[in-house]
């Protein structure tokens, strides 16, 4: 946390997404925020952790191995990996998830080509509106169906808050974000195993979608 750098990263995702592009030979953050390191060729996922044991970190999930000596000296200090991930998944498996989302959908506007994002920020589908309207925790439920997840309604924990950051040329951008942590249990493990290597829901440059595991 004495690292100037480190500092901006933490507080603003997009900068720590070019930060991280970095360390994967070949990758290249360009001006508008893509970048070859969110390719099949890499598929960097990341998410960081403010509250981790000993301080701030940040997870990093990579289809190709990472060189970390590209960042700077004393940017960070690395706690664990990089180590192969192959789970072996399981029908009925019962799992801890956590996933931390940009929950939105896409919704046409009046002279708009393309459709734009709409944060779903209520946790269910407001009272005297139709189920298309969704939550985010409708949209969760959706979207773990497609993950071959079957969740354990009662023991989900969500926790909605904003970030905010800049991409080059001075953009500003607001993205809606939930934490969700619960408990789940294995319908298809193929289906598992393909939101594990490319995440869940938009936003993957900015530190939403990286879905976590863990045994119960």
């Amino acid at each position: 946390m004495r690292n100037p750098q480190a500092q901006r990263d933490l507080a603003d995702p997009y900068q720590l997404h070019r930060t991280l592009a970095r360390v994967f030979p070949g990758a290249r953050a360009d001006g508008d925020g893509a970048n070859e390191a969110r390719s099949p060729n890499h598929g960097l996922l990341f998410r960081s952790e403010p509250d981790a044991p000993g301080g701030p970190a940040v997870l990093v999930q990579s289809l190709t191995e990472p060189d970390w000596s590209a960042l700077e000296a004393g940017y960070a200090r690395r706690i664990d990996g990089p180590k192969p991930f192959d789970p072996a998944l399981e029908v009925g498996q019962r799992l801890r998830f956590r996933l931390v989302a940009n929950p939105t959908v896409k919704k046409k506007r009046p002279g708009q080509k393309n459709g734009a994002r709409v944060p779903l920020v209520h946790d269910r589908v407001p009272a005297g509106h139709t189920r298309a309207t969704l939550g985010y925790l409708d949209w969760l439920e959706r979207k773990a169906e497609a993950a071959g997840l079957a969740l354990e309604a009662d023991r989900i924990l969500d926790a909605p808050f904003e970030v905010r950051t800049r991409k080059a040329g001075g953009h500003r951008i607001t993205l809606f974000g939930v934490r969700f942590d619960g408990t789940a249990s294995v319908d298809n493990p193929d289906a598992l195993a393909d939101a594990l290597r490319g995440g869940v829901g938009p936003a993957k440059g900015l530190g939403f979608g990286l879905l976590s595991l863990a045994m119960r």
